[in-house]
């Protein structure tokens, strides 16, 4: 009998990284939490022009590998959430206070760049220290979850599936995130990646999801803002990114037609042009 626990030949292994992918890794303590921190060899080190890259849920900032391009004149680092969180908060409130603690070692202003989790926690950082934040780029952002709510729901039940269903659910969730135009690298390297978070872990994220609410408060955000969304996104519906911009004032949105909800990993030419330009002109 096939012994059902047993790794598939195109699921990774949790430290095989994908082609592209590889990047140094510094481990950084803060407050007791330890916070991978992805750079590029050899980019920008200009403090002045930070940007600090959030992934989305259960990615690693190393998702953020395609925007290599915007390392000669951006100082881009790619921060990824611990992979545990305290039970006395949530993880959204937990990774705000680490970004602005001082043992994260960023510099007192920057640039945040969220990719749907991390967009969340890019505005709600926004909101709650307007003065830290140079600019804002949220890709596929999450700012009220309304009609998503089900989805959600139901991506919460299918990780709870036992750990060989997990291997076979995760690379079609990757794909159906992705879309068609998704290498397979990139597909492997979100598999892997979330493969290293507990179910736990998880579900208290997607549930900070589906208490987010931020409408109502979008309107306080000050920084220069671009929305990155693409059209064929199956998690973030169109409407719901350009309501985001709606209500952020002086908010640009940029739509990309082929792309699906991980455009920087799809489609990483389009949405580097785009987020080059943006911050060039708001880190001068």
């Amino acid at each position: 009998m096939t012994d059902l626990v047993t790794r598939p030949h195109w699921v990774p292994d949790v430290e095989d990284i994908q082609h592209g992918y590889a990047l140094p890794c510094e481990l950084r303590e803060v407050r007791g939490s330890p916070v991978r921190l992805f750079t590029f060899p050899g980019g920008c080190e200009d403090t002045a022009r930070t940007v600090v890259c959030l992934p989305g849920l259960g990615a690693s900032g190393r998702s953020f590998a395609p925007l290599a391009p915007l390392a000669s004149t951006l100082r881009l680092l790619l921060w990824t959430p611990p992979l545990r969180t305290p039970t006395g908060q949530t993880p959204l409130q937990w990774n705000q206070e680490l970004l602005a603690h001082p043992d994260a070692r960023l510099p007192e202003r920057f640039a945040l760049l969220g990719s749907s989790y991390g967009s969340l926690l890019a505005m709600t950082f926004a909101l709650r220290h307007p003065s830290r934040v140079k600019a804002l780029v949220l890709v596929s952002p999450v700012g009220g979850v309304r009609r998503v709510r089900r989805l959600a729901l139901t991506l919460s039940t299918l990780v709870r599936a036992p750990r060989p269903l997990a291997y076979v659910f995760a690379p079609l969730v990757a794909r159906a995130l992705g879309g068609a135009a998704l290498p397979a690298e990139a597909r492997a390297e979100i598999v892997r990646e979330s493969r290293r978070m507990s179910p736990t872990e998880l579900l208290r994220r997607l549930r900070d999801v589906l208490a987010a609410d931020l409408r109502d408060r979008l309107s306080e955000i000050q920084a220069p803002t671009l929305i990155i969304q693409g059209q064929r996104d199956l998690l973030v519906p169109t409407w719901a990114a350009r309501e985001v911009a709606a209500r952020i004032p002086g908010a640009r949105m940029e739509l990309l037609p082929h792309a699906s909800h991980l455009p920087y990993m799809s489609h990483p030419q389009a949405l580097n042009a785009c987020v080059g330009d943006f911050l060039t002109q708001h880190l001068e």
